[in-house]
């Protein structure tokens, strides 16, 4: 495959390079344990294979007189051990590298750059390297390029598919923002693991989807845990969708729209009640219609003409601003990437596939692999009080799990001695406010 001597960001990529030499970036990490220790000069000669059908991957960021772009990097990509925190911001400077492939005891890891790839892109990047690798360290078939490797994988399809005329804004109110201790320095990362045979009968149960079922549990758990103060506020929560189904695209690139799903009311409802109403939302919003609305209304704003001859600098400041007022109307953010499988003969060797990113607030990342439902979890807030009724709506329908935490056991004691911190806090302002409301009534 021809190497190109740079490559356009895309619309997305656009967004999150003006993320560039801050200290929080957007990355997404794919996990793989596997049947036995990584062999890393196996692993080595896999992503030596694999980069080689994914030459967008191998790129870095670069910043022109009005935009940034993506240049294909001179430097082998290395596997190297796991020795950085997940999720670690991987644009330290102009040679560094967009992505990241490192190993742990039996766990291989996928980190790319929210410039570069979205996690459906991501997904066939990641299906290779497994694939190739097990060829190598198991003697498996190796996976056939052109069930992971689309001939149109480097096309910028928001652009292809582009339509002025159907940009559209979409008007939202406040949401409810979690409060609490910020260490967005050190994020938890947590893994939950259920059996996805019982939550897929559960699910049909209520008549809803996987997905549905899981959104219900995340506003449920932040339901109960929302203070009575926030009561009026909405829960809102952004899921990603890939378009490339609507769109026939097939590249590697970003090409997804956001779907948003608001609980409004005060108090939570039943579990099926939730279920039902987010089912609804979604078919709602997750159409290609209210997609494309929102995304060519995203692409208008990098074309304006006064932001398209503005300096670089200017457009970073702009893009970033409108990044942070977006966020400012999301409570959490789940996402899905559904059932994820290699062939029948790589399978066997992995146990668990494991998704995350990097987050400002609160984010769920789906996946399946066998009937091993993973969701990730990351968080920059100390108390996990939200995360623990997430998972105790699961124990109450009868469905076990387990979870791995990113912490030691001194990690584990500083968040329960913030937790502490911040519930102390919050009696001492109720305790107040109860002081406030008698002194008012008198």
């Amino acid at each position: 495959m021809a190497r190109a001597s740079w490559y356009r960001l895309d619309n997305v990529g656009k967004f999150y390079s003006a993320e560039a030499g801050r200290r929080t970036q957007t990355v997404f990490r794919f996990s793989a344990e596997m049947d036995d220790d990584v062999v890393p000069n196996l692993l080595q000669q896999a992503l030596d294979s694999t980069i080689a059908l994914f030459p967008g991957f191998n790129v870095s960021l670069r910043s022109g007189l009005f935009w940034h772009y993506l240049e294909p990097s001179p430097i082998r990509p290395l596997v190297q051990p796991e020795v950085l925190p997940i999720c670690y911001g991987l644009h330290t400077g102009p040679r560094s590298v967009l992505f990241r492939v490192s190993y742990y005891q039996r766990r291989i890891n996928v980190e790319v750059s929210h410039m570069i790839s979205d996690g459906r892109g991501t997904l066939s990047f990641f299906q290779e390297l497994i694939g190739t690798y097990a060829h190598y360290r198991y003697g498996t078939s190796q996976l056939s390029c052109s069930e992971h490797v689309p001939a149109a994988s480097n096309e910028d399809s928001f652009a292809r598919h582009y339509a002025r005329s159907k940009a559209a804004s979409t008007p939202t109110q406040r949401a409810y923002r979690i409060g609490g201790i910020r260490d967005g320095g050190d994020p938890t990362y947590l893994e939950y693991h259920l059996s996805a045979r019982m939550v897929h009968q559960h699910a049909k149960q209520l008549g809803v989807s996987v997905t549905s079922l899981i959104i219900a549990a995340v506003i449920c758990a932040l339901c109960e845990t929302r203070p009575a103060t926030a009561a009026d506020q909405p829960i809102r929560l952004t899921v990603p969708v890939d378009l490339r189904r609507f769109f026939e695209s097939e590249t590697t690139r970003n090409f997804f729209g956001l779907a948003t799903i608001t609980y409004p009311e005060a108090h939570c409802e039943s579990l099926g009640a939730v279920a039902a109403l987010v089912q609804e939302q979604m078919h709602h919003a997750a159409t290609r219609e209210q997609l494309e609305k929102r995304m060519n209304q995203m692409i208008a704003l990098e074309r304006n003409p006064f932001l398209r001859v503005a300096p670089l600098f200017l457009k970073d400041l702009v893009l970033g601003c409108a990044a942070r007022i977006a966020n400012r109307d999301i409570t959490a953010a789940v996402s899905s990437l559904g059932r994820i499988t290699f062939s029948d003969e790589v399978d066997p060797h992995v146990r668990n596939i494991n998704l995350q990113t990097s987050t400002f607030d609160l984010n769920f990342l789906i996946c399946t692999f066998g009937d091993d439902l993973s969701i990730g979890i990351a968080t920059i807030f100390t108390d996990l009080k939200a995360i623990r009724a997430f998972c105790r709506i699961f124990s109450a329908l009868g469905i076990p799990g387990y979870l791995n935490l990113n912490k030691d056991a001194t990690g584990v004691a500083r968040i329960l001695r913030s937790t502490q911190l911040q519930e102390t806090v919050e009696n001492l302002r109720r305790v107040r406010e109860g002081e406030a409301n008698h002194d008012e009534m008198r």
